[in-house]
């Protein structure tokens, strides 16, 4: 097992960031110092075993079964609506009593899986016929998704899938028409394809006529993050979190929490260290392109860590109302066995990828 500084750097930032998403955790639930310590050793223990496995595996040998995950993956997706359990409203998890595990956001990891086998077996050259199928399969699978209703994670599965895509070297005329296509077609979707519920999120985030019920949330999350400051409000001290002012803090807004506690110095450490664990890992992504004859390694890697970067933006945006809320976990900071275990695959495919611990 040999270390250099970039490696020491990459795994030090990954450390840093599960230390201080555990962290935050513990000041949202604030349950007892144990509960802390017991989510950090799971969290740390969960991540090195995941990643352990998947450093020793040989990753042409998870390549070569992608179809296979990718089927398998769906075939969950789709029997979630008749043993899943249902949450407000939705039903996205299965339940296995000690985890709960959404199944749709295992996609984002299976779909890239398949489309590099399928893609690697042409030796990554781009037909229109292969173009079609791949986009064909990519929104047809995140049907199954938007049905459960949950059109947030759905989307978010499209922009990855497409985010692959464009790494592997499809046409960016592809991606042209489709804007269009989204452009033109988007007044049928919101009056035919999308619930009251969903459009009442989009209407939030348009206008500011809404009633107080409807944008509490993003209001509440925006107080939040204002009265962060400079400094923070200290550990422990969100006055959001201690009056139960901000729902699902330990989720979907658990980054408006840690902006309170720890202001724009803590939100731009988290950015620091995110921007140093993408942009180092993308830097042995380019070494890794040009030094092996098979791109597969490259493609899958930078796409891993392309996405892990995107839910950092994608989440804090949608907290700071930025973009519509859309539900996306924040990596290593969301309370969820699901959000954990995959990016817990993730990041044990890049480390495989790049061979980093051999």
């Amino acid at each position: 097992m040999t270390f250099d500084l970039r490696t020491l750097l990459i795994a030090s930032s990954l450390t840093l960031i599960i230390l201080i998403g555990s962290l935050t955790i513990y000041s949202v639930t604030s349950i007892d110092i144990y509960y802390f310590l017991r989510f950090l050793l799971i969290s740390i223990f969960a991540i090195f075993l995941v990643t352990l496995v998947f450093n020793q595996i040989n990753l042409n040998r998870i390549i070569s079964v992608g179809w296979v995950l990718f089927s398998v993956n769906l075939l969950v997706v789709l029997i979630v609506e008749i043993i899943g359990s249902e949450i407000k409203g939705s039903k996205r998890w299965i339940d296995f009593g000690f985890l709960s595990l959404q199944p749709s956001e295992f996609m984002k990891i299976t779909f890239a899986l398949f489309a590099i086998q399928y893609l690697r077996f042409y030796n990554f050259k781009f037909t229109f016929f292969r173009s079609i199928a791949l986009l064909l399969t990519l929104f047809l699978s995140a049907i199954p998704i938007i049905i459960q209703p949950d059109l947030g994670t759905g989307l978010v599965y499209i922009l990855f899938g497409l985010i692959l895509l464009f790494i592997c070297g499809m046409h960016r005329l592809y991606f042209i028409v489709m804007g269009l296509f989204v452009i033109l077609l988007s007044p049928i979707i919101y009056n035919f394809g999308l619930t009251e519920y969903q459009k009442s999120r989009i209407l939030s985030w348009f206008s500011s006529d809404q009633s107080l019920s409807e944008k509490w949330n993003i209001l509440q999350s925006e107080i939040s993050i204002g009265s962060g400051g400079l400094f923070g409000e200290g550990f422990l001290n969100s006055k959001q979190n201690e009056f139960n002012f901000l729902p699902e803090a330990d989720t979907d807004f658990i980054f408006s929490i840690y902006a309170e506690q720890f202001g724009f110095l803590g939100v731009l450490s988290i950015f620091l260290l995110v921007g140093i664990f993408i942009f180092l890992t993308t830097v042995f992504s380019m070494e890794q392109k040009r030094l092996a004859d098979d791109l597969s390694p490259y493609f899958l890697g930078t796409y891993f860590s392309l996405i892990i970067g995107f839910s950092f933006l994608l989440n804090i945006l949608m907290v700071s109302s930025l973009i519509p809320v859309v539900g996306l976990p924040l990596p290593f900071f969301t309370k969820g066995g699901s959000s954990l275990l995959c990016f817990s695959i993730m990041i044990g495919l890049i480390f495989s990828s790049r061979s980093f611990l051999k």
